[in-house]
């Protein structure tokens, strides 16, 4: 918002997962986090990691940003969100709704926020230190250190995150992980000055990833081996930010990033007699390869506020894209856009604030059209917030989409060079009503949605029996809605009770006679009590409940034909108990994870998009699991 305000009054309808929370839950990715929100939806694949969907709209559509800087680094489509880590993030903030004129391509069905942690010191606190440590029974470690140091007037910060994890056999006799073994390394450093009215940030976030896909064994009178696959990604964000207020009105800021990201595939021929390993070069061309993708951001904004009445925001927003390796075409990956955009808010009347924008888009590849967006918010009820959006949004096909070619054991993904940039119309309104009886006070919180795409890119199969698959249009694209969350609390007891309803709708469905929306349900329960008196003063005991209700989809049958899918409904059920100790310097949290074990759910397709037909298994989760985590601050 331009008018400086809490996120109560935001013409946004915003959701924020404080750093308690996440501590709370014992979450220290972002998979972990979001798949105990309402309306979103998380997908898993053993290799290519986590997806979302958010309103019905599928994560390819669905920006994710650190500290305002796009991820970089979609396979499938998608962020793997299993390799965001939560330990040095302040808050997550989720925006529902259009947001493309703000932020672009990608933002059709909302924006996911990470917002780091900033501690800056004064000079009579000139350092401070952090460390963390998490154990979970799945074969999960987790170790995390970090400090701030003062300098003169200038901060400087670094922290350094190791992930481990062991890997899960469906059977414990094979070598074969049905859950791939995996270790992770996370690791920032930041320069902070404030002079006056103007602040500097630089900072750099690195991460390092690897996946080890064992094969099985082959054996005969000769010999015993089997083809292992790693897969190892790196990604590196380095950005500077500048922001100055220049008095009591205006404001302007700049943030320049550059972002890179590349995955690897090594194939080893490993002997299983010797355990010794040897690059294989004999199987296919498609045993080692390498992808990279770079990206250079520049957004600005200068923004005047007038009296409360009425206030602007001006932007630039600037995109160098490229892509490149073994599975790019030559020559062809490159897209870069530029883009203006401006916004207002005006406040006619005391109850009522309109905010209007617009974008304006040159794309080397596309032609991009003039993007509206209108937003209002109105408070003439007592205790009741009125809000509703409009917006217009455009995607252009990624460079991976484009021209990428994915290929490994159950994976044969072929970009398409002719694809058409998406359209969509945006809509959503939202209620929030504060009832008071007696001492306690309930909050109301309904949304609804409506969302058209044209031209929406999906995955298509090509060849049923040798499961392959490129990205194709399709026609149109809806998913309607709602959402609603009531929330109390009353001395130390905290409760949001919650649900969503969505449908979605494809052209496809016409084709196997389904002419109306198919819907999911979703319910969550998040409570919580802390003790007010007693040895355990201070202690939380929270419960996170989740049901994901059935969901449905459409496919190709190995006839060629458009078929229904689903997949299957289940719960997701933790249970944790927080402790802060020392003055609140540690905080220890454990509990039990997946308390009803659901590991996989019967599914007949894995995306809402078209998929081979057939009876199938997704994976959810490792299983039941008890967890400790320990976080310490200096």
């Amino acid at each position: 918002m331009l008018f400086r305000s809490t996120t109560s009054n935001t013409v946004h309808n915003v959701r924020i997962i404080t750093a308690a929370s996440i501590e709370r839950q014992g979450a220290y990715n972002l998979k972990d986090l979001l798949s105990k929100e309402n309306n979103v939806r998380i997908g898993n694949d053993n290799l290519l990691g986590s997806s979302i969907s958010l309103q019905g709209i599928s994560g390819q559509n669905v920006k994710i940003l650190l500290d305002g800087i796009p991820i970089n680094g979609r396979e499938n489509g998608n962020i793997d969100l299993g390799q965001l880590n939560l330990n040095n993030i302040d808050r997550v903030e989720i925006i529902e709704g259009p947001l493309s004129v703000i932020y672009g391509t990608d933002a059709l069905g909302g924006v996911i926020n990470l917002i780091s942690k900033r501690i800056m010191l004064d000079s009579s606190k000139p350092m401070t230190a952090f460390a963390n440590a998490y154990y979970e029974s799945i074969k999960q470690t987790n170790f995390g250190a970090g400090a701030v140091v003062k300098v003169n007037d200038i901060d400087f910060g670094a922290s350094i995150n190791r992930n481990f994890f062991g890997g899960y056999a469906l059977d414990p006799n094979s070598r074969v992980m049905f859950w791939k073994p995996k270790q992770q390394v996370f690791g920032n450093f930041s320069i902070t000055k404030q002079s006056g009215n103007l602040k500097i940030r630089f900072k750099t976030d690195l991460f390092s990833e690897k996946i080890e896909n064992r094969g099985a064994p082959i054996i005969n009178h000769l010999e015993a081996y089997a083809y292992d696959e790693y897969y190892l990604t790196n990604r590196s964000i380095t950005s500077l930010n500048l922001e100055q207020k220049i008095n009591k009105k205006s404001y302007w800021n700049v943030l320049t990033s550059f972002s890179f990201y590349q995955r690897d595939k090594v194939t080893y021929r490993k002997d299983l007699t010797q355990s010794s390993n040897n690059l294989d070069i004999v199987p296919s061309p498609d045993a080692n390869s390498s992808t990279s993708f770079l990206n250079f951001m520049s957004r600005g904004t200068y923004s005047n506020a007038q009296k409360d009445k009425f206030a602007y925001q001006l932007g630039y927003d600037v995109n160098f894209n490229s892509a490149f390796g073994t599975k790019i075409e030559a020559d062809r990956g490159r897209m870069d856009d530029y883009a203006l955009f401006a916004c207002a808010e005006i406040k006619p009347i005391k109850s009522l604030n309109i905010k209007p924008g617009f974008r304006a888009t040159y794309n080397t590849r596309y032609a991009a059209p003039f993007i509206p967006s209108i937003q209002l918010m109105w408070t003439g009820v007592k205790n009741l917030t009125v809000r509703y959006a409009y917006g217009r949004g455009f995607r252009a096909p990624s460079l991976k989409e484009l021209y990428l070619y994915f290929v490994d054991y159950n994976h044969n993904i072929i970009g398409n060079p002719d694809l058409k940039s998406e359209m969509s119309d945006n809509h959503n309104a939202a209620l929030k009503y504060k009832l008071k009886i007696r001492k306690l006070v309930f909050y109301f919180d309904n949304s609804y949605f409506y969302n058209q795409i044209f031209n929406q890119i999906a995955l298509v199969s090509t060849n049923a029996v040798n499961i392959e698959y490129t990205y194709k249009n399709i026609d149109r694209f809806k998913s309607i809605g709602s959402n609603f969350n009531i929330s109390t609390s009353y001395k130390g007891f905290r409760m949001v009770v919650g649900g969503s309803y969505t449908g979605i709708y494809n052209n496809a469905f016409e084709l196997i006679g389904k002419n109306k929306y198919m819907y999911s349900p979703e319910l969550r329960l998040q409570s919580s009590y802390t003790l007010k008196k007693g040895k355990l003063k201070t202690t939380t005991f929270s419960v996170f409940h989740k049901y994901n209700g059935r969901t449905f989809g459409y496919a190709l049958d190995n006839l060629r034909n458009i078929v229904s899918t689903y997949s299957q409904a289940y719960h997701i059920l933790d249970f944790t108990v927080s402790k802060p100790m020392f003055k609140y310097k540690l905080n220890l949290t454990f509990g039990c994870k997946n308390i009803m074990n659901v590991t996989t759910i019967r599914a007949t397709n894995i995306s809402n998009s078209f998929h081979n037909a057939g009876s199938n298994t997704m994976p959810v989760s490792v299983g039941r699991s008890l967890f400790l985590q320990l976080n310490y601050k200096l």
